[in-house]
């Protein structure tokens, strides 16, 4: 028999009419469809080893987490596509196949919590599936972030100070929380539990929470630690009648996916979709309500506009950096880059818009109560929390490494965020991609590196790649 003709692979002919993968795709693109389903693998593996407090699981997905920053690393390097050109065919077939099976899992998943989640539940029979779906369930319920944010926009509109009026008691109940989702304090009843309190303690002191709400425990944080455009980016949708926070979310967050596809490329479209779509973290983040994903869409339009509109890209850049603190690790690295390519001048316009933002958001309740605004923002970094992640804290957290200080991370944090600031400032122009992954890279070495750190970061440089790609009037390809 002859052999099968080029052209006839099932995968390939069904990628190329979708349009998802056209023929001179360049093979890094393909492996942005392999780093969202690796990043998702992470996630799923350290979430096991959290949750059976398997030492095994915790590595297996410190591993993913490494492969994924690995390639990362390979997607934004020029000579990626020429040493993988001749395996184009093979990521091509491969990138169809993890978009399927992602878009099916993602389906399934939607059907089962729409469908069929009550039906299971309320059955009356106790069965492992019964386990499955209540913790599935409960993961798209809200989290202490999430509800002391919409607490404190709804407090902001009844004329009451956010910072001195939260309760996460009360929020929890009132939004339908999960207690097992709170963020437990090394303090009290806790001062002794090491690497994190057990499920059975925290019930016991939720369920003695619950009977005094107005008597917060100690062992809870309670604070809102965001600064206030967490709260004030919700607020008016709140005030027009719109009263969860994951729709508020989800307006916010497609206005600028959609803003940002109609940038890319007619050609190139298609693909920055189908990466959207198949980033099962994105959405099942969107489906829990997850405070971060306020700042994606920020983080999103200031990095795809930065150096070609100071404005707009100072603009979301400031309303990011003051609206969580994740955000302030991108701003040196967005700021090196501006600098670099584009020189002073456009570097101050920038960043005086992000100063002007920041103040404008934050500085009423700063002048309010500094104190109290100053202890809550700062609270993820001087409150005793627990050792909580899926980076090199997993070490510690799976019992692996016996640390019970965080100095040594906060070390490496800081250590890894001066080394991945100098070497951008001298690299940034041969690779002014990598930037968002060398944003996020020290909160890898961090005491706390919760996933939710990372998941978004592959769309953010996408975005740009696809914009820039065939941009020729580019400030960067006219330097």
């Amino acid at each position: 028999m002859g052999k099968k003709a080029k052209g006839n692979n099932p995968f390939t002919n069904l990628g190329n009419k979708l349009a998802f993968f056209p023929v001179d795709a360049k093979p890094h693109y393909m492996l942005f469809f392999v780093a969202v389903a690796v990043q998702l693998i992470a996630s799923a593996v350290s979430g096991i080893g959290y949750s059976v407090d398997n030492i095994a699981f915790w590595m297996v997905g410190l591993v993913f987490w490494l492969l994924w920053f690995f390639i990362m690393f390979l997607i934004v390097r020029p000579q990626t596509d020429v040493k993988l050109q001749k395996w184009g065919g093979v990521l091509k077939r491969g990138a169809i196949l993890i978009f399927i099976v992602m878009f099916v899992v993602g389906v399934a998943e939607t059907v089962i919590l729409t469908c069929f989640t009550h039906n299971i539940l309320d059955d009356g029979v106790n069965s492992g599936a019964d386990e499955v779906v209540q913790a599935l369930y409960d993961g798209f319920r809200y989290n202490d972030g999430t509800a002391l944010s919409q607490q404190a926009a709804e407090n902001l509109l009844d004329g009451k100070n956010p910072y001195t009026n939260s309760n996460i008691v009360t929020a929890l109940e009132k939004y339908d929380g999960v207690y097992d989702r709170v963020t437990p304090l090394q303090k009290g009843r806790f001062e002794y539990d090491f690497p994190y309190p057990s499920a059975q303690q925290i019930e016991e002191v939720w369920n003695e929470a619950k009977q005094n709400p107005s008597q917060i425990p100690e062992e809870i944080e309670s604070k809102v630690c965001y600064p206030a455009g967490t709260f004030l980016s919700i607020a008016p949708f709140i005030a027009i009648g719109i009263t969860d926070i994951r729709i508020i979310y989800a307006i916010i967050m497609i206005a600028a996916l959609v803003y940002v596809a109609w940038r890319v490329p007619n050609k190139r479209r298609l693909i920055f979709i189908g990466v959207t779509l198949c980033s099962l973290e994105l959405w099942n983040t969107l489906g829990c309500g997850e405070t971060g994903l306020i700042i994606f869409p920020l983080l999103l339009i200031a990095w795809v506009t930065l150096g070609e509109n100071d404005w707009v890209s100072g603009l979301f850049m400031g309303l990011a950096v003051a609206t969580k603190q994740t955000a302030w690790f991108f701003l040196p690295f967005f700021g090196i880059l501006l600098f670099r390519t584009w020189g002073w001048k456009r570097f101050w316009i920038w960043a005086g818009v992000i100063i002007a933002v920041f103040f404008a958001t934050n500085g009423y309740f700063i002048i309010n109560n500094p104190e109290v605004w100053m202890n809550s923002i700062m609270a993820p970094m001087l409150e005793p929390m627990f050792p909580l992640g899926v980076g090199a804290v997993s070490l510690v957290t799976s019992g692996l490494v016996n640390i019970h200080t965080t100095w040594p991370f906060v070390a490496a944090e800081i250590g890894v965020l001066i080394g991945g600031g100098l070497w951008y400032l001298r690299y940034c122009k041969k690779y002014p991609d990598i930037g968002p992954v060398l944003a996020i890279l020290p909160l890898f070495f961090a005491w706390r590196s919760l996933w939710t750190y990372f998941y978004y970061v592959a769309i953010i440089v996408l975005a740009r790649m696809l914009i820039k790609e065939e941009d020729e009037g580019s400030a960067i390809k006219s330097q």
